[in-house]
């Protein structure tokens, strides 16, 4: 796009980092995040929407449940992991990046539970949701939970299980 971004340079100035991205990726780009925020979370049959999560480009493994009005980042599908047999309940939001941060992975392990409108924010080094661990619901978890731990709260906290974090 190396003419988009001469145009904008003669126009404006500076030009952005997105006048560099290929033609079909700006094209993409919009087209998912449609996909991602208006059609999927509101699809009522959870493997329909767990197919159209991984036709984006999320990593997500078997006997999975994501519930409905549930909102993955978009910005890089690839970061976020959700192993097998993970409940992720009503209302849920993951963000993998932020002002001033690259874009961190979210990695969900095998048997977690999220509950109703946790919110799980990657931070400037990623976050992990160990296998078999319980966030509570409404919780904000802003970094990583131990496997086998059982984590509530804004910011969560570990109350059951192994307290390092």
């Amino acid at each position: 796009m190396k003419l988009l971004e001469s145009i904008y340079r003669k126009l404006y100035g500076d030009a952005p980092y997105w006048t560099r991205y290929p033609l079909l990726l700006l094209i993409w780009k919009p087209i998912r995040k449609f996909l991602n925020v208006i059609i999927i979370p509101a699809i009522p049959f959870n493997g329909l929407r767990i197919l159209l999560y991984r036709l984006v480009g999320y990593k997500i493994g078997k006997k999975v449940f994501i519930g409905m009005r549930c909102y993955l980042d978009d910005m890089e599908p690839s970061l976020t992991v959700i192993e097998d047999n993970v409940v992720i309940s009503y209302g849920c939001y993951f963000a993998c990046h932020g002002k001033n941060q690259n874009h961190t992975p979210i990695i969900i392990k095998k048997g977690a539970y999220i509950g109703t409108g946790s919110l799980i924010l990657s931070g400037k080094g990623g976050i992990v949701i160990g296998e078999n661990a319980i966030v509570g619901g409404g919780s904000v978890v802003v970094k990583s939970i131990p496997d086998n731990s059982i984590a509530v709260g804004n910011p969560a906290r570990v109350i059951k299980g192994n307290q390092e974090i």
